[in-house]
């Protein structure tokens, strides 16, 4: 499959769901066309902490990608709030 050219300053937070329903998935932020972050992750429960600390622990790279904006597909609202939180600290 081709990728449409993505813009360089603005970060992609998206999640590929696997199978569907929501039980497992691949979060992934992207900068442009560069994969920044990539991680296979159960979607249930307490995932979600789990998945801001992983955030969190690798904000030097991804504030160090330059990105100007965020932009998200397939996240929950309660969940790119939270994210945003993260990335803003």
């Amino acid at each position: 499959m081709i990728q449409p050219k993505r813009d360089s300053r603005t970060l992609s937070i998206s999640i590929d769901e696997m199978p569907k329903p929501r039980d497992w998935g691949t979060m992934e932020l992207m900068v442009g066309n560069q994969i920044l972050l990539s991680r296979d992750m159960a979607l249930v429960g307490g995932s979600t902490e789990e998945l801001l600390g992983w955030i969190e622990g690798n904000l030097e790279k991804i504030r160090s990608s330059g990105y100007e904006r965020v932009e998200y597909a397939n996240v929950d609202v309660a969940l790119q709030e939270k994210i945003n939180q993260v990335l803003q600290s």
